[in-house]
């Protein structure tokens, strides 16, 4: 639980706590708001960086993060310009989580995973999308629920002073 307070709180040097309010990465200041969203759709806590931090923290202690963080390598891919480099990345997101080879396969079934062998043969900045939209909704049916029930995204809510009262 101390990894979560540092990371939702800055501990200044005179030993005082505060909200870490610097952007992170373009994506503004986490706040009560922000946090608070994230229990209101899958959709706000995957667009906001600081969410996809918590979720993927979630998820290594359900030894299931190779989830996450396949999706982030697809966005990556989706965002190089490089033909080049977009052949590369895809080559190394396959032999990282497509392959049946590696430690970090991602759980897809076998039409996505044809698809994906399909695409590679000509690999684009959309190679992944089938897999990557399999992944996201297993993420957002299985894993999401238990997230907002898990200590770690409670914590963080509580953090900023706002507690859920049992009813």
């Amino acid at each position: 639980m101390g990894a979560v307070l540092r990371n939702c709180f800055r501990t200044s040097v005179d030993g005082s706590v505060s909200v870490e309010r610097k952007p992170a990465d373009n994506d503004g200041p986490v706040t009560y708001e922000v946090v608070y969203g994230w229990s209101l759709s899958f959709e706000n806590l995957m667009k906001h960086r600081s969410g996809q931090k918590y979720f993927a923290e979630f998820l290594k202690g359900e030894y299931s993060d190779e989830n996450i963080l396949f999706w982030q390598a697809c966005e990556e891919l989706k965002r190089e310009k490089n033909a080049e480099k977009i052949e590369e990345k895809a080559r190394i997101i396959y032999e990282d989580f497509i392959s049946i080879l590696s430690p970090k396969e991602v759980s897809l079934d076998s039409r996505v995973r044809e698809i994906v062998n399909t695409n590679m043969g000509r690999p684009s900045a959309s190679t992944f999308d089938d897999a990557q939209g399999q992944i996201y909704t297993l993420m957002q049916r299985d894993s999401y629920p238990r997230f907002l029930a898990s200590p770690i995204y409670k914590a963080c809510v509580a953090n900023f002073g706002v507690q859920e009262e049992a009813v």
